[in-house]
């Protein structure tokens, strides 16, 4: 039983009224195989899915949840602080619970979706019963200290707080925590309201890529992230030697050199006002200029010299050679032969 949530579809936009229901059960995941979750998943998008729709995830783009949906994107890898956070989970959320006795943490092994767009999918870590604000969500995530600046002074990672808002919408609730640990030794708690303008941009952005790229097969295109490089590097790892295709959309090339050109120019530019500010310094370690601190400071490296070593101890050289394969890009133009 759910109360109705209303959603009107108006010029492109959706508009969001009523927003208390209770979301369906899409499966049970309690004894589900990895790889049985894995293709429920694709029955539609998820928390974890909208940060690289947005454009905000440093780890996958539109492409790889796209080829995700399609069974075709390649396999990852189960990273040793994903298997951490796994771990860590179910500690982290009795820390939690012993924080608040006054609400009761419950964990249901289930893939929700929302009952009218039952595309929308959501995979809670735990919910909150609270007697005087009913239901919401717990999200538990671990962090490594390198990242700790994204959480602190109260701040939450957007990649993350998208997910909640998504979760929110899913399940028509209106209010969640995350219970957060920081390098291994630093808990940290925060509150998220639902955010009902930020969803309605959410879901019209999940409708898009669902209904334009995956359910007709068209392909997001690549944007320039390190995410969607790592991507074609392990879709394409090698080239067939010798084959050639046509490229029609020679604009492409053409804004590559425009681009290179205004990068050369700004390079050149930076340089400039960095031998400016280094001429300023002369023999000065550091300099002040306002609230910035420029230093020009003595280092050193210790490298192998393997011009000597090549000399010297040929045979250790050729032992300790390491051979790595890669595809190496690059644009040039031929010359025109006459008469072509």
């Amino acid at each position: 039983m759910h109360t109705l949530t209303l959603v009107l579809f108006f010029g492109g936009a959706f508009m969001i009224t009523a927003v208390k229901l209770h979301a369906d059960i899409l499966v049970e995941t309690e004894n589900l195989s990895y790889e049985h979750w894995l293709v429920y998943r694709r029955n539609g998008i998820g928390g974890s899915d909208l940060s690289a729709i947005c454009g905000i995830s440093n780890w996958r783009t539109p492409v790889h949840v796209y080829l995700e949906k399609l069974g075709e994107a390649p396999e990852d890898q189960f990273s040793e602080a994903a298997e951490w956070g796994t771990r860590l989970e179910p500690l982290i959320a009795d820390k939690f619970a012993s924080e608040h006795p006054e609400w009761a943490i419950t964990e249901k092994k289930v893939i929700y979706c929302h009952p009218e767009h039952r595309w929308a999918l959501g995979n809670l870590d735990r919910m909150i019963i609270c007697p005087n604000r009913g239901r919401g969500i717990l999200e538990i995530k671990t962090a490594s200290e390198y990242l700790r600046q994204e959480w602190d002074n109260g701040n939450i990672p957007d990649y993350y707080y998208v997910q909640l808002q998504w979760y929110m919408f899913v399940t028509g609730l209106d209010w969640g925590y995350f219970a957060t640990l920081i390098g291994g030794n630093k808990y940290r708690e925060y509150e998220v309201i639902r955010d009902d303008e930020l969803i309605n941009q959410l879901l019209r952005l999940a409708y898009d890529f669902w209904h334009h790229y995956v359910l007709v097969g068209n392909c997001p295109p690549v944007d320039g992230s390190e995410a969607s490089t790592k991507l074609l590097n392990r879709l394409y790892p090698e080239a067939e030697n010798g084959t050639i295709i046509p490229l029609e959309e020679i604009i492409h090339i053409e804004t590559y050199f425009d681009n290179k050109r205004q990068l050369k120019v700004l390079e050149s530019a930076i340089t400039e006002f960095e031998n400016r500010i280094k001429s300023l310094l002369g023999s000065h370690e550091i300099g002040i200029a306002g609230a910035y601190k420029v230093k020009w400071e003595n280092r050193s490296r210790t490298g192998v010299d393997s011009k000597q070593l090549k000399e010297l101890n040929p045979n250790v050289y050729q032992e300790y050679l390491k051979t790595t394969h890669f595809r190496q890009f690059s644009i040039k133009k031929e010359a025109v032969k006459n008469g072509e």
